[in-house]
This record gives C-alpha cells, structure tokens and sequence, in this order.
C-alpha cells in the first residue's frame, strides 16, 4: 500500500493529528470528495454521480448545483432539493441560495422562495450574483454593473475583461485579463487569471508558486487555500507550520475527472 492509499488520520504528523477538511471537487463526472489535512492530500472517492455546474460550502454544509437539481450533503449523501436544473448555488448568512433557468431561491424548511429573476448565472456568493449581464446585489436583485462575470467574492467580481474591486457605487479595474475565480475572506484575496493563480499581497498581486500548470478554475478558502484546475489537479497551500514535514507552500495532485468547475468546503 502506497502512502496516498493511506487515509491522513492513520499518518503521524510531528506527533500532532492536524485537523481534517473534506473539500468537494465538482465536474462532469460528478461530485469528488478530496481529504486534505495539513498541506497532505489524502484520499479521493466519487461521492455523487451527476452533470455538476457548481458547487458551494457553507455554515458545515455543501450544496451542489447539476443539470437537474440542487443537492445537498447529509448523512445519507447527496439528496435532492426540488430546486430543478441549476447552474449556480451559493450560501450567505440566511443559508442557501441558488440559480438556474432564470431562477433565482432560498432554500429554508425543507422549500424553495423565488426572490426573482436573473438570467444566465454563473456563480453565488454571499450577498452577490454573478451573471452574464453583470454583478446583482442579493436579496434585491438590483444591477451593480459590469458584464460577462464568471466569479465574485466580497467586493471582487472576476470578469472576461478583467478583475474588479468595488468601491461605494464604482467598480475599479484591479487587474486586467481574462479572469475565471476570485475567492476573499476578509483576510486573504486569490484570484485566477488565464496565466495563473494570484494572492492579494502587501506588495500587491503575487503569482502563487503552483506545481501545475494547468489553468485554475476555481479557489477557496478555509483552514488552507484550495484550488482545482480545469483538468482536475487538486491544490492545496499551508503555511509551514501548519503542516506534518514543517514545509509550506502548494502541493498537489491528480483527480482524474474531466470538465472541472469548481471546488468547495464546507
């Protein structure tokens, strides 16, 4: 048995078991769920079959947007909401939020609310919507501006011409290019450019030393940074002391799913 047939609870890190987070890779093949705990890359198994478009942690919970319906994670699973065909699900304070065929609902108590309408969405997170037609504000669904977005994240918005903060009722161009994520929790900001990944630094947009080189399609933040790329290599970033061998830095690995479109956790 090879070391990453091994499960990390079963590893001895420096003696001190480094807490365990499940990140969920969502692609054409499905839902994988990834086990990463202090900057290692575990085991990986497909744990939902299904067209996945989106996919979106929050609050200990994991939602997953297909070409049918949204799932949510419980004990048993994946389990359909009666949502229908989604492209996008997200989560802010109130819970869960999602997207598709015009749509746009919370889900609480077990049933859908629609708060309107917004075509072509591509992505939900916290109190903003990100759609072919511009940036939306959630619950009013009032246009921010901008066009073609793929990604927001707090005041980001990541777009096809480029990468933008908001200030007041303004957008400002903070990088320009093609940009598919942003991902920013208060602390930290990494956006993923057609020619890289990028970290919000003192000194401005760093390039982040990635093992791959394939393009980023999607990042996230928890207890370390997590990426996927377009053709399913798993990242992940630790500080050095954080981790089991006392290096920092990105490791990562092959998933071996086609068509990635985002990764998550809870």
């Amino acid at each position: 048995m090879s070391d990453d047939d091994i499960a990390l609870s079963e590893k001895r890190m420096y003696g001190e078991k480094r807490p365990e987070t499940h990140a969920y890779v969502a692609s054409g093949l499905g839902v994988t769920r990834v086990e990463t705990a202090g900057g290692q890359i575990g085991r990986f198994s497909l744990s939902e079959r299904c067209n996945a478009r989106d996919v979106a942690g929050g609050s200990g919970e994991v939602a997953v947007a297909t070409d049918e319906d949204v799932l949510v994670l419980t004990d048993d699973g994946f389990v359909p909401t009666g949502f229908g065909p989604a492209t996008a699900v997200g989560y802010d304070g109130a819970g869960l939020l999602a997207a598709g065929e015009g749509r746009v609902a919370r889900y609480a108590d077990g049933d859908w609310a629609e708060l309107g309408t917004v075509d072509d969405v591509r992505a939900i997170d916290g109190d903003r919507i990100a759609a072919a037609d511009g940036v939306y504000a959630l619950p009013s669904l009032d246009r921010l501006g901008l066009i073609d977005v793929a990604d927001v994240a707090g005041d980001y918005a990541a777009t096809e011409s480029g990468l933008y903060r908001r200030n007041g009722d303004d957008w400002t161009e903070v990088r320009s290019g093609s940009h598919r994520a942003v991902a920013a929790d208060g602390e930290r900001v990494h956006a993923a450019a057609a020619d890289g990944l990028y970290e919000l630094t003192a000194g401005g947009w760093e390039p982040c030393a990635l093992p791959a080189t394939e393009r980023v399609v999607d990042v996230v933040h928890g207890d370390d940074t997590y990426a996927i790329t377009e053709n399913g290599t798993f990242l992940v970033a630790t500080a050095a002391e954080a981790t089991a061998d006392g290096q920092g830095g990105w490791r990562q690995r092959s998933l071996g799913v086609p068509d990635v479109v985002g990764v998550a956790v809870a």
